[in-house]
């Protein structure tokens, strides 16, 4: 006997065999069950979602001489000649390519006849969109009130392309896409009867790739068994030439952490393996959307992705590094594309250049990247924050040094005696305690004065005396900010209010005083472009 596809194999026989579409399934049983037979039947739906499977079982139905609570019994004559397709009351056509209205008069004039051993006469229009507005315009009577023997099942995977005259005399049932538990079922069965082996990943992934289409999942399965009868996750990754989860984890972690050689190589590795760009495009949108997913509704990520747990928090973990917009523009990017791809005369390149966007983030045109930036920054400086009032060491440091034992003031001769500071009672506090206190205060109020203070410490408090020297690199860009006069008077305010006397504050760089009229506006101009370079940005509604 000749070999037979596994989609053909497969085909559901009754409507207990098939896969999803409950609510559809029990439908149409209890219309056999009860008599109650439409004159004409809608199926909508995807490919592979099981249309023209449910209209035979249907037709095959309601002709059955014995049916078994609505499913035909398999057994019977009609039953037999319908399997051995020896029957004349099952006719099926296919409307892309009997789509003239020529071969509508010609059905119309076939109708009147009855059938020839069942109850109804079944005409199954598979396509039916195909079909021109004249064909249309000359079904239309006939659809609308045929003999009492006839019933028309039309099939479509696009609806909205029928007229609105057919629509309303048909009764319509939307197929939707099979979930992957159960094509994944199906497909075990489909292992075990063909007597080969299946790990369950490479049937979770060819359930993945078929996106709901149970004839895509069987014809994948075709394929691997083909060339082997022991599928596993790799031979499934050779014959559909996709990538495998590490690689793209590995290559979004390259955008993460903008290093655009690694990106390069990476291409080159899966060009280099035979891969199509086109493929992994579609990978790289696939990830994001689970990443996206991860990054707005991390708890749904298991069952809406159908993956472990483990996976899961991994998906969430690398989402973790991402913004949400600047996900969303990797995700348009790639759509695009996909678009792209489909005219490109050289795909590697057209991929290169997505990927190194993404990777760069070039908005030129878009304020959206600094918005992006700036959240980034905050994100930092918030985890730097936490990480310090933990305890935890961190780059940044404030932890200011000793303070040295206060010592009463040296009166000169002739000079007039200071006067006494203002020490309030209870209200008196040690100089490294109102440091943290005033930059808690201006984390909140100020974050301009707290960011800049950051990027330096305390080195030295006298009885209300408190000099910050820079820490980090390019540090010594704030000293003239921090000393103009009335930064320095909102610091010093701040100190006297939390320690109840009269404070000074000054920065210094390595230990020596700074005056702000010893510097060069020049000399300040040049640490800004060392920091955040001396290009022009041109921001555009």
């Amino acid at each position: 006997m000749a070999y037979r596809a596994l989609y053909r194999e497969w085909r559901p026989k009754n409507f207990t065999q098939m896969v999803g579409q409950k609510a559809i399934i029990e439908t149409l049983r209890n219309q056999v069950i009860t008599q109650r037979i439409a004159h004409a039947y809608l199926f909508c739906g995807s490919r592979g979602t099981g249309k023209t499977s449910t209209a035979k079982i249907l037709a095959k139905a309601i002709n059955c001489l014995n049916p078994e609570n609505g499913d035909p019994c398999g057994k019977c004559d009609n039953c037999l000649r319908m399997d051995k397709e020896e029957t004349l009351d099952i006719i099926e056509i296919d409307a892309a390519s009997n789509n003239g209205v020529n071969e509508i008069r010609d059905l119309r004039d076939t109708v009147k006849y009855p059938p020839q051993f069942g109850r109804y006469k079944v005409y199954i229009i598979d396509e039916v969109h195909m079909l021109t507005s004249s064909a249309f315009n000359a079904l239309l009577k006939t659809l609308e009130e045929p003999p009492a023997h006839i019933v028309f099942i039309l099939a479509t995977t696009e609806p909205q392309k029928l007229p609105e005259t057919i629509l309303s005399r048909c009764q319509r049932f939307d197929f939707g896409r099979i979930s992957i538990p159960e094509i994944t079922g199906r497909l075990r069965e489909a292992v075990d009867g063909s007597g080969a082996r299946a790990t369950d990943g490479a049937l979770m992934l060819i359930a993945r790739t078929a996106e709901g289409g149970m004839r895509d999942a069987l014809s994948i399965l075709d394929m691997c068994l083909g060339y082997r009868d022991d599928v596993d996750e790799e031979l499934v990754r050779s014959i559909l030439g996709t990538s495998d989860n590490a690689f793209l984890f590995s290559f979004c972690e390259a955008f993460s952490d903008s290093d655009a050689r690694q990106v390069f190589l990476m291409i080159d590795q899966l060009i280099r393996e035979g891969k199509d760009p086109a493929v992994f495009a579609k990978d790289v949108c696939r990830h994001v959307r689970a990443l996206l997913i991860a990054k707005t509704s991390p708890e749904d990520l298991p069952a809406v992705l159908d993956i472990t747990e483990e996976e899961a928090r991994e998906y969430i973990r690398q989402s973790e590094r991402f913004t949400l917009t600047r996900l969303m523009m990797i995700l348009d990017h790639f759509l695009s594309l996909e678009t792209e791809m489909r005219y490109a005369s050289t795909p590697r390149l057209a991929l290169e250049n997505t990927s190194l966007k993404c990777c760069l983030r070039i908005e030129q045109s878009d304020d959206q990247a600094l918005r992006d930036r700036i959240t980034e920054l905050e994100n930092r400086i918030s985890d730097l924050q936490k990480r310090i009032e933990n305890g935890v060491p961190a780059a940044v440091s404030q932890t200011a040094s000793p303070a040295p034992e206060e010592k009463a003031p040296v009166k000169k001769e002739g000079a007039p005696a200071p006067a006494a500071p203002k020490k309030p009672a209870g209200n008196e506090t040690s100089a490294n305690a109102a440091w943290k206190e005033m930059m808690n205060r201006f984390r909140r109020s100020d974050p301009a004065i707290w960011s800049m203070l950051t990027q330096g410490e305390l080195t030295d408090n006298d009885n209300g005396r408190f000099i910050w020297k820079p820490s980090q690199p390019g540090g010594n860009m704030f000293l003239i900010p921090l000393n103009k006069p009335e930064k320095r008077q909102k610091i010093c305010d701040c100190l006297s209010e939390i320690t109840g006397m009269t404070c000074e504050f000054s920065a210094a760089d390595a230990g020596k005083a700074a005056a702000s009229g010893k510097s060069s506006e020049k000399e300040y101009l040049n640490q800004l472009y060392e920091t955040f370079g001396a290009e022009k940005v041109i921001i555009q509604e």
